[in-house]
């Protein structure tokens, strides 16, 4: 795998965005190399370069010649699908993405007024599988830093099957930190699509991409398209020390305890009418850090905020300014706090409040798989920025008599929207979501 595409993936895990997770999920990243397609898949870019020969001169304005853009257009059964005279490269879009394409991939160069093969492209013209095989190790296509970024976001969604993919390949932008240096606004779904264009180009002037009937919906990628999208994220990286291909199996190395046990932590958010709670197993080799990310996750904050631990009169946390000494979470496990004590504290976001007990259990639980895992809990989390314990009951109490409430709080119902029910909570849902973050974060982090 390349290192940037290997890095861009390990950028997505980092933000524990469950809708990017699970496009790295369904993008099946681990499972078998595609199988090569039909020769005749390449044909766009074998007939190209067969009529290109050993040169072929440009007009005044670096364009291929009328009769060539013609011919191709005929070739390739384009024809029926464009407007025009189509003998101007300039005004027969299909043609010219496919050269433009073409001298992107490393194919094709342009030289004092001819287009020529490049050496790749002379050794490739009458090799279909190599042509493949080359258009894979050369995806994407980008010249800027967002262009392959949403290159790689957009290989993600075709190596996923999915149909209609701007919007995720905006939603991906977005959680990587793109956005408009003007306004700090997101990316938009008309963005990705014209930074992902590039990429996307060599699938449409292959073909890959099904045709669209208006007002049919847009279809899903074909077999093809996801073979070679996912040839070019798995393609071998050409440094010496590329990463590892992603993997969603077991962990690299086994983690083996002593007791043969899982830790049971019940975790109760303090001052909650009715309680906000769950009973949670933990593997003790969890670290602190780690133990802050799947609380997190199980109780259903955002991670906006700073935390903080305290156990047995130690403190730990991501605390920059903290008055005092701090533990070190990285280092201090589940299996250490266990053998102190058997209740402890967290803090999440200073400004809110928000204090969480934890008890540790001393019945035995069966170890399971090594992972997290949601044994039980009752109610949703509060929404973030609720103001606190305060702002949370009054929050419950609106809900309660949304008729009688008063003015001020119509613009409260507002920002909270319809989709929270406070009494809502789905452990088996939880548990998947715990085992997604962590098959992505903790696991993929062991040496």
């Amino acid at each position: 795998m390349h290192s940037f595409v290997a890095d861009l993936v390990e950028r997505l895990r980092a933000t524990r965005s469950v809708p990017m997770l699970r496009l790295v999920d369904d993008a099946a990243l681990d499972g078998a190399a595609p199988a090569l397609p039909d020769a005749g898949v390449v044909e766009p870019y074998r007939w190209l370069l067969s009529r290109v020969g050993d040169g072929v001169r440009l007009t005044q304005a670096s364009y291929l010649p009328p009769a060539l853009v013609s011919e191709t257009m005929q070739h390739l059964g384009w024809a029926e699908d464009w407007i025009g005279k189509q003998n101007r490269e300039d005004q027969t879009l299909p043609v010219f993405d496919l050269r433009d394409s073409a001298q992107r991939l490393g194919l094709l160069r342009k030289y004092r007024g001819t287009l020529r093969p490049t050496v790749a492209g002379r050794r490739l013209a009458d090799d279909p599988t190599g042509l493949w095989q080359h258009l894979a190790a050369h995806l994407p296509v980008g010249r800027t830093d967002p262009e392959r970024d949403a290159g790689v976001l957009y290989l993600l969604t075709v190596a996923a099957a999915r149909a209609e993919p701007d919007q995720v390949i905006a939603e991906g932008l977005a959680v990587l930190g793109w956005g408009d240096s003007r306004t700090g606004q997101p990316p938009m779904a008309g963005d990705a699509l014209h930074l992902a264009r590039p990429t996307r180009t060599v699938f449409e002037r292959l073909g890959l991409l099904g045709r669209r009937r208006w007002p049919d919906p847009v279809p899903p990628p074909t077999p093809e398209a996801v073979a070679l999208a996912r040839a070019a994220l798995l393609a071998p990286s050409e440094g010496p020390s590329a990463p590892a291909a992603v993997s969603r199996s077991s962990p690299t190395r086994e983690v083996s305890d002593q007791d043969g046990q899982a830790v049971e932590l019940t975790v109760t958010l303090r001052h909650t009418r009715p309680r906000v709670w769950r009973r949670l197993a933990v593997p003790p080799s969890l670290t602190l850090r780690e133990l802050h990310a799947v609380l997190q996750t199980a109780m259903g904050w955002e991670d906006y905020h700073l935390h903080l631990f305290e156990v047995d009169g130690v403190f730990y946390g991501d605390v920059e300014d903290f008055m005092g000494d701090l533990g070190d979470e990285e280092t201090t496990t589940v299996r250490d706090v266990a053998a102190r004590v058997d209740r402890f504290r967290y803090e999440y976001d200073f400004g809110d409040g928000w204090d969480h007990d934890l008890r540790i259990g001393r019945r035995p639980v069966p170890a399971g798989p090594d992972r997290p895992r949601c044994l039980g809990g009752a109610r949703a989390c509060p929404p973030e920025d609720c103001g606190g314990v305060p702002g949370y009951q009054h929050l419950l109490d609106v809900l309660a008599d949304p008729a009688g409430a008063e003015d001020e709080d119509a613009e409260l119902l507002e920002w909270l929207g319809d989709d929270y029910d406070p009494d809502a909570f789905d452990p088996a849902a939880t548990d998947e979501l715990l085992e997604l973050h962590d098959r992505h974060t903790r696991q993929r982090r062991r040496p």
